[in-house]
């Protein structure tokens, strides 16, 4: 057995047995942590004792164990170049560490403050930046040259690009919406061009997904969605109006139609859950159909998916004191004029000349 290998043996040793006794100790002192964080307001502490900075203090012991023993024992000429870089390695992980963490937990903290949840592509994009800026440093740690592995990269990556042209271009879509702010994770979107409506649930690199109204899943290349006339009911208020239309009989009391139709709006707007306390509302006479004179009934709901509840409201309570008014709800109706010989049969008996015969 070489003297080279015991040397770095013995290294290796330490600073694994270093790195080992460091997680005791994380682990206690996160403990003690967790109990004062919850006597605390303030997010940071939390994240801290919950998962911030993991393995980072471990390794930072590891460091100083091995440079102790160094001091102690001086490695050789052969060994000791190889113990600094491992040394620098392992103080490059340590910092990747540190920033994917602060930039993780700055990035959550502000969007909890907003009201937002998070979006992978921006954790993604993150993570992704700091492993490749950490990887090229841990490469020239160890001596190898990474000009030329930047120029063949960026041959590459150009080739690469022309051959991933829609995935690419969904990458940069979904990275100008985020950063637009047009919608977030959370909000309720209706896309007009995919003909859907939903909850943003994430962000991706290539596709934005919705929940449905109905808990399905709808897959949204971002470029697509880019590209669609979207409608954020969130923004700037999750409150929404709703239209109801609503016929009656030819023979009502618009006035009275009117007046009973109100005092419902102001019911299901007070009385449910779902609507929007204090709302006046409105009606609107609309047109002379067919067979009733329609009017459209507004109100509000204080989320996208309350509308669905306070309209079930609206129509039974209406129904009920329409019924109660002796006010109808009429079904379609078609006036009939038949020829019956010489004359024809209009509307209450009454008979006109024909002009047959």
């Amino acid at each position: 057995m070489s003297a080279l290998f015991v040397a770095l043996s013995l290294y290796a040793a330490v600073l694994v047995a270093a790195f080992g006794f460091g997680l005791v100790i994380e682990r206690g002192v996160r403990a003690f942590v967790r109990k004062k964080a919850e006597k605390t307001q303030t997010d940071w502490d939390d994240w801290v004792a919950s998962e911030g900075f993991h393995l980072v203090p471990s390794l930072l012991l590891a460091v100083v164990a091995t440079r102790i023993l160094m001091t102690v024992r001086p490695p050789s000429d052969s060994v000791e170049p190889l113990v600094t870089t491992g040394l620098q390695v392992v103080l490059v992980l340590a910092a990747i560490r540190v920033g994917v963490d602060l930039g993780l937990a700055s990035l959550r903290m502000r969007q909890q403050r907003l009201g937002h949840q998070g979006v992978s592509i921006l954790r993604n994009t993150l993570v992704g930046v700091a492993l490749t800026a950490g990887l090229l440093v841990v490469l020239d740690q160890l001596g190898i040259s990474v000009a030329p592995l930047l120029a063949t990269l960026g041959v590459g990556a150009l080739a690469l690009a022309l051959a991933l042209q829609p995935t690419l271009g969904n990458i940069f879509a979904g990275i100008q919406m985020v950063a637009a702010s047009q919608f977030k994770v959370g909000d309720f979107l209706r896309v007009n061009d995919a003909d859907v409506e939903g909850y943003v649930t994430d962000i991706g690199w290539r596709t934005t997904t919705l929940r449905t109204l109905l808990d399905n899943y709808v897959i949204i290349p971002n470029s697509q969605l880019a590209d669609s006339v979207l409608t954020n009911l969130h923004t700037p208020d999750p409150r929404v109006r709703l239209s109801i239309a609503v016929g009656v009989h030819y023979d009502t009391d618009l006035e009275e139609a009117e007046r009973i139709a109100r005092e419902v709006i102001h019911e299901v707007q007070d009385e449910t859950e779902a609507g929007v306390s204090h709302f006046e509302g409105d009606i609107r006479w609309t047109a002379f159909g067919d067979s009733a004179i329609t009017f459209d009934a507004i109100l509000q709901a204080n989320k996208p998916l309350d509308r669905f509840d306070v309209a079930s409201a609206f129509i039974k309570r209406l129904h009920r004191r329409y019924d109660e008014a002796g006010i109808e709800i009429p079904y379609p109706i078609r006036n009939l004029y038949l020829r019956t010989g010489l004359e024809v049969t209009g509307p209450q008996g009454r008979t006109t000349e024909s002009d047959d015969g």
